[in-house]
């Protein structure tokens, strides 16, 4: 869709739930927002689709001693995302991802007992769960959610953002049942380009949303339904009640932890993030042994492996256009995904290169020691480099790569 700019989170939840209209009515059907900033535009949405609200809470997981820095995210139910070329590139060890999965997992049910109260999360088994947020950038916040709700057998898994890159959009329509999104700006920069206020949404405003949508539940089904507060008379799903906001905000809500003394279910629910995390270490390992073996390369100098395939596939990926590159990243392992995605730049597609350009640009972009150890035969690394990649890409979609390069080119990666 076009560029479009709302004027808030409420403006932009409205404007979603008219895009979302085929649900209104639909029996099931559930509306999670993501903390905190998705709460208000699921808000609207559960109002007008007359459907119950809830949470669903996903935390960033910082890179120990550079909290900017995501290395993945950790959502309800204990299941975490890595980002795989952040974990890779840091050389972060398995103990530590825990540890601080660990920590995270304790704020993130705080966070859960602070908004829901005495409430019990809704039940989603067999549901039409809606899962919304107010924007996506890379998406990783989005996707621990969605592995998440995946293991609390929904029927159906919709996200709905009011704006996000159409890259990200692609990417999560492979995981999902259908995706909305009301704005696809291009060059996208940040989520907060859409909107004229992008203020904070606070722990308060999401209490009292959540609050009054669940006083406006249909009556005798105990459901957090969406809707307007009796006796507002707003417009959507109306406003939340306001008179305790500047006294809530004054205060700062000690909300106990679960019991759990042994911790033992803490780690329980952080060691199912490992399963998906191993299995893709090994797809990719594969790869970077197929590589190192070519070259006789130990396995303690796996950082030559990384940069040929690095370097191999972000010459690759920028020749594409970007539903190349979307289609051919859906392909890859998820951490060879993660390399490949790497300071991806859309905005610069395609750069038109033949096979010695392509050639010469991989050899400009290798480390000289690689290209010592080499003698200089960037061909013959290139072709290694794809002739490991291969084995993981689908046929028709690497013959559909090699048709929109030029035929010199679709040689070098036949």
């Amino acid at each position: 869709m076009a560029d479009r700019l709302f004027q808030d989170r409420r403006d932009a939840g409205r404007v979603l739930a008219g895009l979302l209209g085929h649900y209104r009515g639909r029996p099931g059907v559930v509306v999670l927002g993501l903390p905190r900033g998705g709460v208000p535009v699921a808000y609207e949405i559960a109002g007008a689709l007359a459907a119950p609200l809830d949470v669903f809470l996903v935390h960033k997981l910082g890179v120990p001693y550079h909290e900017e820095l995501a290395m993945g995210a950790i959502a309800d139910g204990g299941v975490m995302v890595l980002n795989d070329d952040v974990v890779w590139s840091r050389g972060l060890s398995r103990e530590t991802i825990r540890k601080t999965a660990e920590r995270e997992r304790r704020a993130l049910l705080r966070r859960e007992r602070l908004y829901r109260d005495a409430r019990p999360m809704i039940e989603l088994d067999g549901k039409v769960v809606i899962v919304v947020d107010d924007g996506l950038a890379t998406g990783a916040s989005m996707r621990a959610a969605i592995q998440a709700l995946g293991r609390l057998r929904p029927a159906r898994v919709v996200v709905a953002v009011p704006a996000a890159p159409a890259s990200t959009c692609r990417e999560l329509e492979a995981l999902v049942d259908e995706v909305v999104c009301a704005s696809t700006p291009a060059p996208f920069f940040a989520v907060g380009q859409s909107y004229v206020d992008f203020t904070q949404t606070g722990d308060e405003e999401v209490r009292d949303l959540l609050r009054a949508a669940a006083r406006a539940g249909p009556p005798g089904t105990g459901s957090h339904g969406a809707g307007g507060p009796p006796g507002t008379g707003s417009q959507g799903a109306g406003d939340p009640p306001g008179d305790r906001r500047e006294e809530e905000r004054s205060r700062s809500p000690s909300v106990p932890l679960p019991s759990d003394p042994s911790g033992k279910e803490m780690s329980r629910m952080v060691e199912t993030g490992f399963t998906t995390f191993d299995t893709t270490v090994n797809k990719t390992n594969h790869v970077l042994r197929a590589i190192e073996e070519a070259y006789g390369w130990p396995k303690g100098r796996r950082n030559r492996s990384y940069s040929a395939l690095r370097v191999v596939l972000h010459t690759l990926r920028d020749r594409l256009t970007v539903d190349e590159v979307a289609r051919l990243g859906s392909q890859l392992p998820m951490l060879t995904r993660g390399i490949y995605y790497g300071s991806w730049d859309p905005r610069r597609l395609p750069i038109e290169m033949n096979a010695g350009e392509f050639m010469a640009r991989v050899r400009s972009t290798l480390p000289d020691k690689i290209l010592e150890e080499i003698d200089g035969d960037v061909e013959r690394l290139v072709h290694t480099v794809v002739h490991a990649l291969r084995e993981h890409v689908d046929e028709g979609e690497w013959e559909g790569i090699r048709s929109v390069v030029p035929k010199d080119l679709a040689a070098v990666l036949a």
